[in-house]
């Protein structure tokens, strides 16, 4: 299976976001502005390889007719807000019950926020599932295995990639929040890795856009309009 010519174009719309992104983010001046540089911009035009190595090593391709909305939308974001309710809940709850009154590092002022972490999802995405894992699956399974969709090698690989993100993001205050933070992280990054792979790249995606959709732009939008959250 081959990826389609509009596959190929959406993913050059997502690139151009990127640009669109890092651009904006260089005209503002508000203090703590996070900025989505070159180094970004790069990486994403780099997953273009994923989207073409995707249906050749057995995903869906990004834009497959026979993935249905609701399992390339509609599923997956409502289990990344889920993913974001709880991280919301643990925060609120555990770990900062008084009120939010100005933007934290893990927010950015509205509208940008959502260009920010739109793109910041795109990132992610392609660093730990669309560029290692179908080019993992390509060269192991092209050179070692003969076999380039080799479901077991998946697995390995599903499983191996969706540790880096925890364990570089593990909240260790104490040992309740290490299993939390763990524990989800892990379970959203291999909810991504499996979606991908049965539903294509915009189906894993969404499970991220979800969380981030709620966490970052949500919370963070609620803080600026002085909600008392």
């Amino acid at each position: 299976m081959k990826t389609s010519p509009a596959s190929l174009r959406l993913y050059a719309a997502f690139i151009l976001l990127t640009v669109v992104t890092a651009l904006i983010g260089s005209t503002l001046t508000a203090p703590a502005i996070r900025l989505f540089g070159v180094d970004g911009v790069l990486l994403v035009a780099l997953g273009g390889l994923g989207i073409w190595l995707a249906p050749r090593t057995g995903f869906a391709d990004l834009l497959d007719a026979r993935v249905s909305g609701w399992q390339r939308f509609g599923r997956p974001l409502l289990i990344g807000l889920g993913f974001g309710l709880a991280d919301l809940l643990m925060y609120k709850l555990v770990m900062h019950p008084q009120p939010v009154t100005s933007l934290t590092p893990f927010m950015q002022p509205f509208p940008y926020s959502i260009l920010l972490y739109g793109s910041g999802a795109l990132y992610t995405d392609c660093l730990y599932r669309l560029i290692p894992i179908p080019l993992l699956m390509w060269l192991i399974g092209r050179f070692l295995l003969h076999d380039q969709k080799n479901e077991r090698l998946f697995w390995v690989l599903a499983g191996l990639t969706s540790l880096v993100e925890p364990l570089e993001q593990l909240i260790t205050d104490s040992p309740g929040l290490i299993i939390y933070s763990f524990g989800t992280g892990y379970a959203m990054n291999l909810l991504q890795a499996i979606f991908f792979r049965r539903y294509g790249f915009l189906a894993g995606l969404s499970i991220r856009l979800g969380h981030y959709a709620l966490w970052h732009v949500g919370f963070g939008l609620a803080v600026e309009l002085r909600l008392g959250v």
